[in-house]
């Protein structure tokens, strides 16, 4: 038991090491930031998320050190970052073209390295969803010179968008049908008379 539990000396013949014992053990490996990218045809939502910690244990709130009273210090925070277009000034039709998501991009890129974030970053996860065009913008703004820091802790790039499956049946063609059946028994009742 204490070899799995990474405790233990193991020697040459062992078949655990510790290595090995402490893959194992779930508590020990560190889940990774999370930078969500949802880029509609209107706008494009940057969200920096951290793997769920107390408020005390996240470095870039401060809290640890204040006054804050013991429910905030408990309290578990998620959010590190989250901005669209809009929070650069982009009105109505501009917030949905590529120029404000690139924009956007290295803004929050910007946001992550002066807030001191970029030090607790180990690995990061980039998750995107939807089609629209900030999703090609923030990839660019990725691999260029704007996310030279952060490119080194990208571990994974995962596509997250919602697909439709099914789902409920068009208007259109639901009255397409309607008219074809009507128009078909129309025929059969002519060919009775």
């Amino acid at each position: 038991m204490d070899a799995i539990e990474g405790r233990g000396d193991f020697g040459a013949d062992s078949i655990l090491t510790d290595q090995f014992a402490r893959n194992l053990d779930a508590s020990e490996q560190k889940r990774a930031h999370r930078l969500h990218v949802f880029a509609h045809k209107h706008n494009t939502h940057i969200t920096l998320t951290q793997p769920p910690r107390t408020a005390a244990e996240t470095s870039s709130l401060r809290v640890a050190g204040s006054k804050a009273s013991a429910t905030e210090q408990k309290k578990v925070v998620d959010t590190l970052l989250s901005l669209s277009a809009g929070n650069l000034g982009f009105k109505k039709a501009g917030r949905g073209s590529y120029d404000a998501a690139f924009q956007l991009a290295a803004f929050a890129l910007k946001q992550i390295q002066e807030k001191g974030i970029m030090r607790e970053i180990r690995d990061l996860e980039v998750v995107l969803r939807g089609f629209g065009a900030g999703r090609e913008a923030v990839s660019k703004a990725l691999l260029g010179t704007e996310g030279r820091l952060i490119r080194g802790k990208i571990v994974a790039v995962v596509d997250a968008t919602r697909l439709k499956q099914g789902g409920p049946r068009m208007l259109l063609v639901g009255l397409l049908v309607y008219c074809v059946i009507a128009l078909r028994m129309m025929q059969q009742v002519v060919w009775l008379d």
